[in-house]
């Protein structure tokens, strides 16, 4: 008998808040349609209510925590609160007439209200403060639907651009605008001369806990894709990240002092104003008037005459000497 009674309990609680369409609340996601089966059965067994008023008490004393949204890690506390209510209804003192025992209980449940509304607000949820991972510590719970909530936001981040020159080095960081958990795995991977962020591309480079990669010095061989990957204890992705390194050739010393000289000597030209390159006769011009005048014609012989004169002396120098006193003829001596 006490089976039938029990299950009719239950069939009773199920049509009401199925058939009044009415909507959830934290004790109605923490307990079973047993649990609340219970508090209502004791209450009717000990004359106090009517089953179906019983179950309208429940729905209405506990609807407050309807629209509330409790930080993850504070779940288990709540639920194990909310569980203890069904143990604090079979303490209400029986004997008082006033209050009585109905007034008893919803003043009861008030209490648990007004604790979980305090807190929840005393141990908020982190907030979505990154455009992309998966933030643990930002994680709900919605009364109103019984599920967890997570930042509706991707785990993989776009993937950046970090150009660096050859010779120098590279920092490739994976840190995260929100906190990171303790106890964390990097995994660190490489996809070589491509910009992708499809993991089928990539080879595995190393695993550890460092949250950054150094390359030093940078070669065009290091061309390509980096990605890093962190998971939790749980092996959850709490992140992913995509770098390509760019590699730009780089110049020589001498190289970029000409370039600077150059850049002077073209700021120089651009300064000048070209009226001044125009007006006026040019060096070649100035030189060809001045032969044509006759101070030029003079300073012309002058000059040819010094060329001939130092001709003339350079050949008598180094001419060969003759000695006219071999080839003269034997004098006749007449008788």
């Amino acid at each position: 008998m006490r089976f039938f009674d029990s299950y009719y309990l239950l069939l009773q609680i199920l049509v009401i808040l199925c058939g009044a369409g009415l909507s959830s609340s934290c004790h109605s996601c923490f307990t079973t349609p047993a649990e609340k089966s219970s508090i209502c059965q004791y209450a009717v067994s000990q004359g106090k209510m009517e089953t179906e008023h019983c179950f309208q008490k429940l729905h209405m004393g506990f609807n407050p925590l309807t629209n509330i949204s409790i930080a993850y890690s504070q779940v288990k506390y709540i639920k194990k609160y909310l569980k203890s209510f069904n143990e604090v209804v079979r303490k209400i003192d029986q004997s008082l007439i006033s209050p009585s025992w109905v007034e008893q209980f919803e003043r009861k449940m008030a209490e648990f209200v007004k604790h979980v509304i305090d807190h929840v607000a005393s141990h908020p949820a982190e907030e979505c403060t990154s455009s992309c991972g998966f933030q643990k510590a930002a994680r709900t719970y919605s009364c109103r639907q019984c599920i967890m909530e997570d930042c509706k936001i991707p785990i993989a981040c776009p993937l950046e651009v970090i150009n660096v020159r050859e010779l120098e080095q590279a920092r490739i960081p994976c840190g995260a605008s929100f906190r990171l958990p303790e106890h964390l795995k990097v995994e660190w991977k490489y996809a070589k001369n491509m910009k992708v962020t499809d993991f089928s591309y990539f080879t595995d480079i190393s695993n550890g806990a460092k949250l950054y990669m150094m390359i030093k010095p940078v070669s065009f061989s290091h061309t390509g894709t980096y990605s890093c990957q962190i998971t939790d204890d749980n092996h959850d992705v709490i992140l992913r990240k995509f770098y390509y390194l760019n590699v730009i050739q780089s110049k020589s010393q001498t190289g970029e002092i000409w370039d600077v000289e150059f850049q002077r000597t073209l700021v120089g030209k651009l300064e000048t104003p070209l009226e001044d390159e125009i007006d006026g006769p040019s060096t070649a011009d100035k030189i060809r008037e001045f032969l044509k005048s006759p101070i030029g014609y003079a300073v012309c012989a002058g000059v040819c005459g010094l060329l001939v004169t130092i001709i003339a002396v350079l050949l008598w120098c180094y001419a060969p000497s003759v000695d006219l006193g071999r080839n003269r003829p034997t004098s006749w001596v007449y008788p």
